[in-house]
């Protein structure tokens, strides 16, 4: 028990390394880690829209447009209507804010070689094997609804 205690303190703080190198990362591009996300979403997901974002938020409409509103302000996204649908509008990224995914994942990928330096291209593997597993293992607890408790 102690070993999976420690591993998870370890986890923590590499955790917490990660994200406060990302957040200023992000800072210094001028957004914040919400806009960031938002960047990266539908760089990765064209032709989406804000009801798509909420979701993958996990926020409320409202906050959600009001992310895609500001972004918009600030000539990062346009709303256009979607191909498919016309009552549907889709979430457009400028080329300001392809500009941005583009340095955001400069930064993720020096992160990423720092957290990776001093592994061989097995370790590597084996590292991204198992952190998968365990976020399959997380997911599968929190789809159940267990309780990380034991009984």
């Amino acid at each position: 028990m102690e070993a999976e205690y420690t591993l998870t303190r370890k986890i923590r703080e590499l955790a917490n390394l990660i994200t406060k190198n990302r957040d200023a990362e992000i800072r210094a591009l001028g957004l914040t880690t919400a806009q960031a996300d938002t960047l990266l979403y539908f760089a990765e997901h064209p032709g989406l829209s804000i009801a798509d974002l909420k979701q993958f938020l996990h926020t409320s409409h409202q906050t959600a447009q009001g992310i895609v509103r500001r972004m918009a302000e600030k000539g990062l996204l346009h709303l256009s209507p979607s191909q498919s649908d016309g009552r549907r509008r889709q979430v457009v990224l400028t080329q300001q804010a392809w500009s941005l995914c583009q340095a955001m994942r400069r930064n993720g990928a020096h992160a990423g070689g720092l957290l990776v330096r001093g592994m061989g291209p097995e370790e590597r593997q084996q590292l991204l094997s198992l952190i998968d597993l365990g976020i399959q293992n997380f997911s599968r607890r929190s789809e159940r609804g267990d309780s990380l408790h034991e009984a």
